[in-house]
Formats: C-alpha cells, sequence, structure tokens
C-alpha cells in the first residue's frame, strides 16, 4: 500500500484544514464506540474495510474520487485513552485535491457514520453528536 498522509502532510505543517478535520473527527469518535458491524458500515459508507496495521481496531476506505481515498481509521476507548477516529488520505491524484475540499467531504462521510450509528441502533440512547446529522 503507498503511503497514507494526513491534511498536514498534504497542505504544509501549518494546515488550518487538519484542525477542523481533527476537531470534528473527535467529537464524532465517541459515537463510533456504537457501530458492531463495520462491513455494514462500510456497505452504508460506499466503502470497504480495510487492515492497515496502524493498530487500529477498524479502518473503512471510500473512494472520494478516481485517485483520491480517504481512510477512516478508528480505535475503541480503553483504560487510557478515549475512543479515536482519524482521516487518512491515499491515491495517486490526492495531491491534485485541495485541502478546504478534502476536509469538507472528510467531515460530510464523518456525518454519514454517524447516520450509521443512528439507523443502526434504534432505541438505544445514543451521544448528542448522532442526533445532529
Amino acid at each position: 500500500m503507498a503511503k497514507l498522509l494526513n491534511l498536514a502532510d498534504i497542505e504544509g505543517k501549518v494546515s488550518p484544514h487538519q484542525l477542523q478535520v481533527k476537531g470534528a473527527l473527535k467529537m464524532r469518535a465517541a459515537a463510533l464506540e456504537f457501530a458492531r458491524d463495520i462491513e455494514a458500515l462500510a456497505r452504508y459508507l460506499g466503502g470497504k474495510i480495510e487492515k492497515l496495521d496502524l493498530d487500529e481496531d477498524w479502518a473503512v476506505s471510500k473512494e472520494l474520487y478516481p485517485g483520491v481515498i480517504v481512510y477512516f481509521v478508528f480505535n475503541r476507548a480503553d483504560n487510557e485513552f478515549p475512543a479515536r477516529l482519524r482521516a487518512l488520505y491515499g491515491g495517486d491524484k490526492v495531491g491534485m485535491i485541495k485541502g478546504d475540499e478534502l476536509a469538507t467531504v472528510t467531515v460530510s462521510l464523518a456525518n454519514q457514520l454517524l447516520r450509521y450509528v443512528r439507523e443502526s441502533n434504534p432505541g438505544v440512547k445514543l451521544p448528542e453528536v448522532c442526533y445532529r446529522v
């Protein structure tokens, strides 16, 4: 697999979009603890399950455009750290897309992950963020 990048790698170390995405994903991470069927989650997103060897509990990729892929990488909470959701990017054309566009699409797709959590957990009290999308 080719090297995966974050927005700071794509835009440079001073990336306002990296901070935007990091904050948005941090707000949504705990809700993804309620995602039990990751294969169904991947299908809901129109993506696929990945094994990235980044010590993730799960990862799902979604091709945004031909040659541009976003990877959502999730780690469940443990005794030491809260749940964590990251977005990484790959593909041979990822450098052609501006950071603001990648950030916008990433947050939109993260909202779709929350919709899956909401729809797949009827009657369950979920984190408030699930009801805002």
